[in-house]
């Protein structure tokens, strides 16, 4: 992009260039909130002068042009991490996460004559749950090994008015107020940019429609940088863990109106947790979550509450135990929200 005083405009469309119409706000604050919704890599944020060929009636256009990075894609990250854990993450989440599902479809309290979406459905845990309560449901996820695991569950269950679609968060395939009702489950974390799927999410339901959201937390006194340094260690596909109040405002800032907001605790075994991502004892993404689980004992900074048995602590007389694979346990925290568009 040319530097000089009357830079020419970028062709329309261009899919690697935003054009962000702004009020008179501080530069800082205005590229914060670019970084955060857009789901490009900001590059390069070119503040144009108010008279300049980009802008229009004393208003402040930005400019944010995405690049490839030499770094991967998170939409890639995710993809394979979970092409790589299909069959076991689907196995942990059509069995383990069906109550979840169940608790979810409970409070959304569909009337039956839905066209649903559950946005980011893996395996489909959610979509079979709500299927018997909506007139129709569409699961869309990024993760074709996933979809497969959806269709053959699905099939097993003989769900026929159900169906799988691969698509982007980011840009739904879907017109504008297409659907009754949205759900999506322990997808937000997995997410750089949550507010811009939001924002989709809100484009898609219509208004009086509603969305069932569901996704880990970090509780009220802990640290949300503990919480995501221990989960990207075992998942680099792994973005971050959010608060309750940042939940709430994504919720808001899309237009959704939080009617119901509950918190919910799940007994984990470390070992399984991290089998469930494809790492075992003596991989290094299994030491490396570990000895910072075990860092939080008792500190318990990371909301986990990690701890280990006294049954697994104390050896025979005489002889030293290896705790090194020894399974333990840790609380994973989720909330549960309804929200009305």
């Amino acid at each position: 992009m040319s530097t000089g005083s009357s830079p020419e405009a970028p062709a329309a469309g261009s899919p690697f260039v935003e054009r962000h119409l702004c009020s008179a706000a501080p530069p800082a604050i205005v590229l914060r909130f670019l970084a955060s919704v857009s789901p490009f890599s900001p590059a390069i944020f070119c503040l144009c002068h108010p008279e300049s060929a980009w802008a229009d009636e004393g208003s402040l256009f930005v400019a944010s042009v995405a690049y490839h990075s030499s770094m991967p894609d998170q939409r890639d990250l995710v993809r394979a991490r979970f092409t790589r854990t299909a069959e076991q993450f689907a196995s942990f989440s059509l069995s383990t996460r069906a109550a979840e599902a169940a608790r979810l479809v409970a409070l959304a309290s569909p009337r039956g004559d839905e066209l649903a979406l559950d946005l980011a459905c893996g395996p489909g845990t959610f979509t079979r749950a709500f299927a018997p309560r909506v007139k129709f449901i569409h699961g869309l996820d990024i993760t074709p090994a996933l979809l497969d695991q959806a269709r053959a569950a699905a099939a097993k269950d003989h769900l026929a008015n159900c169906v799988f679609e691969c698509g982007d968060a980011y840009s739904l395939p879907y017109a504008a107020e297409r659907f009754d009702l949205a759900a999506c489950a322990y997808a937000l974390h997995h997410l750089e940019h949550p507010a811009a799927a939001m924002q989709e999410l809100a484009r898609v339901v219509r208004r009086g429609g509603s969305l069932a959201l569901v996704d880990i937390f970090v509780p009220d006194g802990c640290d949300p940088s503990v919480a995501n340094t221990i989960e990207r260690a075992r998942d680099a596909s792994h973005c971050s863990t959010l608060l309750r109040e940042e939940l709430h405002a994504l919720c808001a800032a899309a237009g959704f109106r939080v009617s119901a907001s509950e918190p919910a605790e799940r007994l984990r075994s470390f070992n399984d947790w991290m089998h469930i991502a494809g790492w075992l004892p003596g991989d290094p993404a299994y030491a490396a979550t570990r000895r910072l689980m075990e860092a939080d004992i008792s500190a318990n900074r990371s909301g986990f509450r990690p701890r280990i048995p006294a049954s697994v602590i104390l050896s025979p007389p005489g002889r030293t135990k290896d705790l090194s694979s020894s399974d333990f346990e840790f609380t994973q925290p989720s909330l549960f929200l309804i929200a009305e568009k």
